[in-house]
């Protein structure tokens, strides 16, 4: 039996990965319920329809059903399934069309149990015969395959094209040697038949994998993505992304072949929507099948050197893949536009004026310029109070004067030396994919670091929650969350981001040092990046006075909201609050929002030593 447990293990010490969720174990080949975390593996598919898995043969002593488990293991959504494997330990018959419906009926409750697609089905070849053929796609179709791939060009290659056709289900033919060959072969077939891309066999036939996609074009169905020191035969496999394949510019230009994103007018305000391909593009994590066959480990097999391997491919492909993704943000926010805020209640832009600062709190050391940016693509979650905060924002600017503010999603102005036209970032909820992009986390990184500002509000900490230097950034990332009453306390009220509470109506139930409050309150979790350590904490909540039986998140009960922090030579500040319209409507908060704003800008000096050290300070 193989345990997850101890094969993540394994991978984590192999991959020096720094967190990783493990579960019990896979004991059995049904009841193992899913186990992944969202990642860039999972979620390229809202971005660019490429499912991302590996080929269920990849662990040789396995069935389908266990290799299933592992694959959901690794972190990846999809499989793809191989006719001639044994459907699971208590089923021993290959994943054919031979299967009874009660045995179909048994592999898709698995698929569902583990929350996997199968949307690549593998044959070494389509049959002949036309009976056989229609039963293969019927199968393929009642599993959900959205390709099935061939190792072989099909005999009737037009009467294939032509079921490919009527039943919706592609046909990527192997090409493991010549792409020329193959396409000459393909000829003028519709577009249902297409190219799998053995990227391992042409780097060892001398064709870099940017070269043969030349050739394919947009044929491309299916990738088997390896890496390899050198072309030709004397080739060995490497970690994917430090060999000669150059996948990231590979899957860049796949991602470029893709047409760009249509604006749907009136479909949505921020449209934070998802721009999916036009063809289904299965992309397979392999492993040298040499390993496979020599490598063992005691007690089982090959199993766990080849989850270890197929661990760390995950992980390399999810950086050679982020310039690809970042490409598709890049063009999808460029279609967003920043929230209006016409469709805020006039009583409501009333309370938001009325408890917004009429001017600066400290005079500004010069004109100042924000970049305020809400984005939330590839169907994020879309905040309808970035409308409120944007009101605030632009309000501030003008009555105070203390900084103009400028509204535009274009991602590109984070990229250096770009983002040096402003003195800080503001990001107003936006969440999803946001910093994909290494040169926009990258500029935004350097920016802060040689003395620029960042501020965050609400589901900012959300934005790229798979790229962890964005969460070592702004101080935090994921966590359990709903819309609760609890009570607050203020940690330091001498900060001049929070002094102002001491005297507030807000606070006056509770003596000036907490108050009670209703938002989506974050609970960030253990793992992540938030601490004490790291951050000067203004607000948190209350653990002796809130009820916080419902979450059990962290065992030392510290779920700070605020906090400031020093970068480099910059400046960070983070708000978890802010999913309710009240933050600006409530003096005392909309204060310590703009003291922030003049804070991450550079005029307001506040104490950022972090909140561990105080007492030692």
């Amino acid at each position: 039996m193989v345990k997850i447990a101890r094969l993540t293990l394994a991978a984590t010490a192999m991959c020096a990965i720094s967190s990783i969720h493990l579960v019990s174990a896979a004991q059995t080949p049904q009841g193992t319920k899913s186990v992944r975390q969202g990642q860039i593996r999972s979620s390229i598919n809202h971005l660019l329809g490429w499912r991302v898995g590996i080929p269920s043969n990849a662990f040789r002593s396995l069935s389908f059903s266990e290799a299933a488990a592992l694959a959901d293991a690794l972190g990846l959504s999809s499989i793809e399934g191989v006719s001639s494997q044994k459907v699971s330990p208590q089923t021993n018959k290959n994943l054919n069309f031979d299967l009874t419906s009660e045995d179909i009926s048994v592999v898709k409750e698995r698929l569902v149990e583990l929350n996997l697609k199968m949307p690549a089905y593998r044959v070494e070849s389509i049959p002949a015969d036309e009976g056989s053929a229609h039963k293969l796609f019927a199968f393929a179709k009642e599993m959900g395959v959205e390709t099935i791939i061939a190792n072989t060009v099909p005999a009737e290659l037009s009467a294939i094209d032509k079921l490919s056709v009527e039943t919706g289900i592609n046909v990527a033919i192997d090409s493991s040697s010549d792409p020329q060959a193959l396409m000459k072969a393909i000829g003028n077939a519709t577009p249902r038949i297409g190219v799998n891309a053995n990227l391992a066999k042409w780097m060892e036939n001398g064709v870099r994998p940017i070269e043969g996609l030349s050739i394919i074009k947009d044929r491309l169905m299916a990738v088997e993505v390896r890496d390899r020191n050198a072309l030709g035969p004397n080739g060995r496999d490497v970690p994917l992304g430090t060999g000669v394949a150059g996948l990231e510019q590979f899957f860049l230009q796949i991602a470029k072949q893709e047409p760009p994103p249509q604006e749907e007018p009136g479909k949505c305000v921020n449209c934070s929507r998802p721009y999916g391909g036009t063809k289904p593009l299965f992309i397979s994590l392999e492993v040298d099948p040499w390993q496979i066959i020599t490598t063992r480990e005691p007690q089982s097999g090959t199993s766990g050197n080849v989850f270890s391997d197929l661990w760390c491919s995950a992980e390399n492909f999810e950086k050679v893949v982020r310039p690809a993704m970042g490409f598709r943000v890049e063009q999808d926010a460029l279609l967003i536009p920043i929230t209006p805020t016409d469709r805020i209640p006039s009583d409501v832009k009333a309370k938001i004026e009325a408890a917004l600062p009429k001017k600066p709190l400290v005079t500004p050391k010069k004109p100042r310029k924000l970049l305020v940016i809400d984005v939330a693509p590839a169907g994020a979650y879309y905040h309808d109070t970035a409308a409120h905060a944007n009101f605030a924002i632009s309000k501030l600017s003008t009555s105070t004067g203390a900084f103009e503010a400028v509204f535009n999603n274009d991602l590109n102005n984070l990229k250096y030396p770009n983002i040096l036209q402003y003195d800080a970032v503001f990001l107003n909820s936006g969440d999803g994919p946001v910093f994909s992009d290494p040169d926009v986390m990258n500029g935004l990184i350097r920016f802060v670091h040689e003395g620029g500002g960042l501020a965050g509000l609400h589901g900012a900490s959300y934005a790229s929650p798979d790229v962890p230097e964005f969460g070592e950034l702004i101080g935090a990332q994921t966590g359990p969350h709903h819309v609760e009453k609890a009570t607050l306390k203020i940690d330091d009220p001498n900060s001049p981001l929070t002094k102002q509470f001491s005297t507030s109506p807000l606070t006056a139930d509770l003596g000036g040092k907490g108050f009670v409050y209703t938002d989506e309150f974050y609970h960030f979790l253990p793992s992540g990046p938030y601490s004490r350590e790291k951050l000067h904490v203004l607000l948190s909540i209350d653990a002796d006075k809130t009820d916080l039986s419902p979450w059990r998140v962290r065992p030392d009960k510290d779920y700070g909201l605020v906090w400031i922090k020093s970068y480099g030579h910059g400046r960070v500040f983070n708000c978890a609050m802010g999913h309710t319209p009240t933050l600006f409507e409530t003096p005392a908060l909309a204060q310590m929002m703009f003291a922030a704003i003049q804070f991450v800008l550079g005029d307001l000096p506040a104490d950022t030593t972090p909140s561990a050290m105080l007492a030692t300070k």
